[in-house]
């Protein structure tokens, strides 16, 4: 997953508090919530009950690394090129800090926004293993995009028929985008902290429960919206996105639960000026354990690791949470 902030909506970003274990009714207020349950908020597959607030600060740490070969030439008897071979080791590190609330506006709907602040390292090592060797490092930090998203609890579970939870989700452009950053030497001094353009998307999470376990599933299409960033760049159209995931969450005890999901998202080739721009189709895919501990009745401490996959995917994403309920 390159770090474009395609866009945009989705069903990520675990719910904390479900209508399961707060209860949708003020009798029910006082029971707690199944631990197994809880991680099912990043999925989006359970809802708040009606007047419940919650706000949720996160740390999550994105490690990637790329080691890049390029010939400039043609190569002979498959062993000797002639030309000139250039090679580079690439790593970026990502710290972002968001603070996202959440609040139950009926028993079936909930209303959620993101404000993201993100920090970014980038290290180019050019020629490795060579005799000539240089590196070049840049840093930045900034207002990321912020998302607004909405969640309605369609179906219910009944028999063999699971709770099926639709969303929608905007994003804005307010992050630095990556059009107007300043270049010296051909490097760039500042780095983007946004994708810049605005972005939509929809889907829905379907969820089984079957104690001590919760199945859950989702699908979700991401919609980046064409920009005309100006006579240098023209119009530019980032590749729309579709994602599904798929897992369970297990508990261990009343206070501790496990679980362990796949997600994998494709997106298409950006295009500029009505051309697809080569190298933009990315295919994502994570594999995510996490563990939820509840600290309170009305707080959580959630902990995800995602390993990469595919060479588009972070190598490591590591995330911290902390949920409390407010009201």
């Amino acid at each position: 997953m390159k770090m474009r902030t395609v866009v945009l909506l989705s069903i990520g970003f675990f719910r904390l508090f479900s209508s399961y274990a707060l209860g949708a009714e003020a009798g029910e207020g006082a029971e707690e919530k199944r631990p197994a349950e809880t991680i099912l908020v990043e999925k989006g597959g359970v809802l708040l009950p009606k007047g419940a607030l919650v706000i949720e600060p996160a740390l999550k740490y994105s490690h990637f690394s790329r080691h890049r070969m390029s010939i400039s030439g043609f190569t002979i008897l498959e062993a000797i090129v002639i030309g000139e071979i250039a090679v580079s080791d690439v790593k970026r590190d990502i710290v972002e800090f968001s603070l996202t609330g959440r609040y139950g506006v009926t028993s079936r709907f909930e209303v959620e926004a993101k404000v993201p602040y993100m920090y970014r390292h980038d290290r180019e090592v050019r020629g490795p293993g060579t005799a000539t060797v240089s590196e070049h490092t840049v840093s930045d930090h900034g207002l990321g995009d912020i998302e607004g998203a909405l969640y309605y609890h369609l179906i219910r579970e009944k028999g063999w028929v699971p709770d099926v939870v639709v969303n929608r989700r905007v994003k804005a452009p307010t992050g630095r985008d990556p059009y107007d950053l300043d270049v010296e030497d051909g490097r760039y001094k500042e780095l983007p902290t946004g994708n810049g353009h605005w972005g939509i998307s929809g889907g829905f999470t379907a969820v089984k429960t079957s104690d001590p376990a919760v199945f859950f599933a989702g699908i979700n299409y991401y919609w980046n919206i064409e920009r005309d960033v100006g006579k240098e760049f023209g119009k530019v159209d980032p590749g729309d996105s579709i994602e599904y995931n798929l897992g369970i969450a297990y508990a261990l005890s009343e206070r501790v639960s496990l679980s362990t999901s796949f997600q994998q998202r494709f997106t298409m080739k950006t295009t500029q000026k009505g051309d697809d721009v080569p190298g933009t189709f990315m295919n994502v895919a994570t594999l995510f354990l996490g563990m939820s501990y509840s600290l309170s009745k009305k707080t959580y401490l959630n902990v995800n690791v995602g390993i990469g996959l595919t060479v588009d995917a972070p190598d490591v994403q590591v995330s911290v949470s902390i949920p409390i309920r407010l009201l």
